[in-house]
C-alpha cells in the first residue's frame, strides 16, 4: 500500500504541477490579450482624433467659404439680399405666431 500511496502522491503532485502551469499560462494569455486590446483602442482612438479634426477642419473652410461667398453676394447685390433678408423675417414672424 505503500507503494500506492507514493505512486498516488506523485500523481497528484504532477497534475497539482500542471494547474499551476496552466494557470500561469492562462494569466500571461489574458495579460497579453488585454495589452493588445489596450494598444489597439489607443490606436483607434487617435485615428478618430484624426478623422475629427480633418472633419472640423473642412468644416470650417466650407462655412468661411459660405460668408465670403454671403458677403462678396451682399456687397454685389445689396438690396436683393435686404429683401432676402426681411422675407426670412416675414416667414419666422409667420411661423411663431401659429405657435
Amino acid at each position: 500500500m505503500s507503494h500506492a500511496s507514493a505512486r498516488i502522491s506523485d500523481v497528484a503532485n504532477g497534475g497539482t504541477e500542471a494547474l499551476r502551469e496552466t494557470y500561469g499560462s492562462a494569466r500571461e494569455s489574458m495579460h497579453e490579450a488585454g495589452d493588445a486590446v489596450r494598444t489597439a483602442a489607443r490606436e483607434t482612438a487617435r485615428e478618430a482624433v484624426k478623422a475629427g479634426r480633418a472633419q472640423a477642419g473642412r468644416a470650417a473652410d466650407a462655412a468661411q467659404d459660405a460668408a465670403l461667398s454671403v458677403s462678396s453676394y451682399i456687397r454685389a447685390r445689396p438690396v436683393e439680399a435686404a429683401l432676402i433678408g426681411l422675407g426670412g423675417l416675414v416667414i419666422a414672424s409667420l411661423l411663431l405666431r401659429r405657435r
